[in-house]
């Protein structure tokens, strides 16, 4: 039997910090939306909140390293591009 040592927490802690994070983002984005009236705002905010339960499917290490990886960073990617379209339509000066 091999000793994994902490290392399986301390990925788990990672994941529920990164959950945390998309979530206080998410209802940032999402405020920002409502008050300027952007559908891209909230998109923004939708797309971080899919980022909080996936996050937490990671922190169980349910699913593979790969998987759980790819789903993240495209729910994180895709609340990225709905801000930049959002900024480039609400804030250009």
């Amino acid at each position: 039997m091999s000793d994994r040592g902490l290392q399986p927490e301390r990925t788990a802690l990672a994941w529920q910090r990164t959950g945390l994070a998309a979530a206080v983002v998410a209802v940032l984005l999402v405020r920002d939306g409502v008050v300027h009236g952007s559908a891209w705002g909230i998109a923004a905010g939708a797309c971080a909140a899919l980022a909080v339960p996936l996050s937490a499917l990671a922190a169980r290490a349910t699913p593979s390293a790969w998987t759980r990886l790819t789903l993240v960073t495209g729910a994180v990617v895709a609340s990225g591009l709905c801000t930049v379209v959002h900024l480039l339509l609400h804030y250009d000066g």
